[in-house]
């Protein structure tokens, strides 16, 4: 079984793929992988993240950033947030959602 990273660097650089769309879906968005047609759902946080990727638009943003801007939106604790946003950006890269630059 594959390992999933628990953390990653804070300087990798994480931007959604032009080919996604997304809406929101209740309190989650729903995602379209526009090459695969393959759709995909993400909870609460994992929408919040989504927006702030797409806002973002050609610029990258940190794993820094997205785990300080969860903490601030969530007040949660750095290692569960970092575990979390480790987990749902490992799965976004995998499913071709988000392109990530490892520096």
């Amino acid at each position: 079984m594959e390992r999933i990273a628990t953390t990653l660097p804070p300087a990798l650089e994480i931007a959604s793929d032009p080919e996604v769309v997304g809406c929101t879906l209740g309190e989650g968005s729903a995602l379209l992988n526009l090459r695969t047609n393959i759709y995909y759902s993400l909870n609460a946080v994992g929408a919040f993240v989504w927006d702030r990727l797409v806002e973002a638009g050609a610029e990258r943003v940190t794993f820094a950033a997205l785990v300080a801007a969860v903490r601030e939106a969530y007040d949660a604790p750095v290692d569960v947030v970092e575990a979390d946003i480790a987990r749902l950006v490992t799965d976004l890269e995998a499913a071709g959602l988000v392109r990530c630059t490892r520096g």
